[in-house]
């Protein structure tokens, strides 16, 4: 949660100081793609993973993860709050195809749109792609390639095959 602290100003008066980030200039520009990847009906994985990073490189991570909370509506923080959520709302518009786009354009808040897209697309297709994935990885050859480029494909497939894998040492789900 953002903390929003009481600071003494130069002439003795209390002003209220958000702890949010300052939004830098380069962060205005609403029509900037986070990412090269755009969403699409079935990259919701490594999409999500571009875009977290994005944004953790910008100190907005905390809109869509829960943890900058909206503060009381009306609130001198809530206007400051509000002007970044917006911000992260299109950035996160403009990483998708246009047709999806326009299907998550009345979220309320950054936070409710990325739940929206994890709802939609999170856990879709997860059984199909892990099994793309371990057919790719056992059909992989050299032909002609670098042996460097070779294990370059196979760790990008390994390290996608990990993230769907659950983080367990049951046998029986592995």
């Amino acid at each position: 949660m953002v903390n929003f602290e009481s600071h003494d100003a130069v002439g003795g008066t209390k002003e209220m100081v958000a702890s949010l980030s300052n939004v830098a200039d380069s962060d205005i520009n609403t029509a900037h793609k986070l990412s090269s990847v755009l969403l699409n009906e079935f990259n919701y994985l490594s999409w999500s993973r571009a875009i977290t990073i994005a944004l953790g490189g910008r100190s907005k991570l905390g809109f869509i993860n829960g943890t900058i909370k909206s503060p009381e509506v009306g609130s001198l923080e809530y206007e400051a709050w509000l002007s970044k959520d917006k911000l992260v709302m299109p950035w996160l518009l403009n990483s998708m195809e246009r047709n999806l786009s326009e299907i998550f354009s009345y979220s309320e808040s950054s936070l409710d749109l990325w739940n929206a897209i994890r709802d939609m697309y999170g856990n879709q297709n997860n059984s199909a792609r892990i099994f793309q994935i371990n057919r790719d990885i056992a059909n992989i050859n050299q032909d002609g390639k670098s042996f460097v480029n070779l294990l370059r494909n196979l760790k990008r497939l390994w390290s996608e095959l990990e993230i769907y894998r659950p983080h367990t040492i049951d046998a029986t789900i592995l």
